[in-house]
């Protein structure tokens, strides 16, 4: 029977414990949690190839008496999670978090002082003190919002999006100078991102418009980014009620990509053609409660869970790589706020 850790970051609502950790039974979805490790606001994590060790925001607006919010390492051994440093964010609201290059440091994106942040890591997978910080204005008075930052699958350039200046940035990798900046429509609000594995396109989704930009990304040319189609998340099934798109995945087979709603409360999934990076509205699968954050696939791809983050529920679902269909697994299991998801799959000791 295979067996899988999952990490599901909360907010610190109705009761949260924190970082909960679960065992998913890869052949049912059956989840339980086995763990949980004390958090404020871990609303966003990574988590590092060979699993040992994890990074958490702390999407509050306070940290240790100081306006704003924080970031937080842990090491990890057999699921138990052991926080070994935390760090000061600057602003308000951290609410993203990933790699730098060969896990040598992380990029958080702080949302309500529009900015992002470089932190290095030490050896033993501590934070240090922040490197670099980078803030954005508006000369007609909008309000930047950070939503994401994102290292390139070659290592060289960093794509950060900002919600509320409706933009998408590159910044070198090491370099650290911004390179370009392409706009969006005002309103929009540029959430998350992706690369295709090969690192030839580039992959928008828009929290408020509620649309997937597809875009050839050309590193080495002066103009770096080429907005080739733009599809919306939303389903024609006659819901009039207000949406915003949320996380944006891509399936570990690259053949789909996929996007929560929130408000409609539905996986859009879209099937990839590898070639010229175009996608296709496959269809979109209902969840069992509102507002999906986050969700996380298997690395063999045959399942994924999601955080019902206004639910307060985890459901795992089936997923069929030769039609891109998706299917309950019957299970689900209460947890407080869940608004990040992770999985790792090293052999679990019974």
């Amino acid at each position: 029977m295979g067996k899988a850790y999952v990490y599901v970051g909360t907010n610190s609502l109705r009761g949260s414990q924190g970082i909960y950790t679960l065992s998913l039974d890869t052949q049912s979805g059956k989840m339980e949690v086995i763990d949980t490790a004390a958090a404020r606001d871990s609303a966003y994590l990574c988590l590092s190839r060979d699993g040992r060790r994890l990074y958490a925001v702390m999407e509050s607006l306070e940290y240790e008496g100081k306006k704003g919010g924080g970031v937080a390492s842990y090491q990890i051994e057999d699921g138990h999670l052991t926080q070994n440093g935390q760090a000061y964010a600057g602003g308000g609201w951290p609410c993203h978090i990933s790699f730098g290059p060969a896990e040598r440091e992380v990029y958080v994106s702080v949302f309500r002082n529009g900015s992002w942040m470089i932190f290095p890591v030490d050896g033993a997978g501590r934070l240090l003190e922040a490197a670099g910080e980078f803030h954005y204005s508006d000369p007609n008075g909008r309000q930047s919002h950070v939503h994401a930052a994102m290292l390139d699958p070659a290592g060289k350039y960093i794509a950060v999006a900002d919600c509320g200046l409706d933009a998408v940035y590159l910044y070198g990798a090491t370099s650290h100078d911004q390179v370009w900046r392409e706009e969006f429509p005002e309103d929009s609000g540029p959430r998350q991102l992706a690369f295709s594995r090969d690192g030839k396109y580039l992959y928008l989704v828009t929290e408020t418009s509620c649309e997937l930009y597809v875009m050839r990304y050309t590193p080495e040319e002066k103009e770096k980014l080429h907005v080739v189609q733009v599809v919306s998340t939303q389903r024609c099934d006659g819901y009039e009620g207000r949406n915003y798109a949320g996380g944006l995945h891509f399936h570990p087979s690259g053949k789909y990509l996929l996007a929560t709603n929130r408000g409609h409360n539905s996986f859009a999934v879209f099937g990839v053609d590898r070639e010229n990076g175009m996608v296709r509205l496959l269809g979109h699968k209902m969840l069992a409660g509102d507002h999906c954050r986050e969700f996380a696939f298997t690395s063999d791809g045959k399942m994924l869970v999601a955080g019902l983050q206004h639910t307060d529920k985890v459901q795992s679902f089936f997923f069929d790589e030769k039609t891109g269909r998706i299917f309950d697994t019957g299970y689900t299991l209460d947890i407080p706020s869940p608004s990040a998801v992770v999985i790792f799959e090293k052999e679990m000791q019974e």
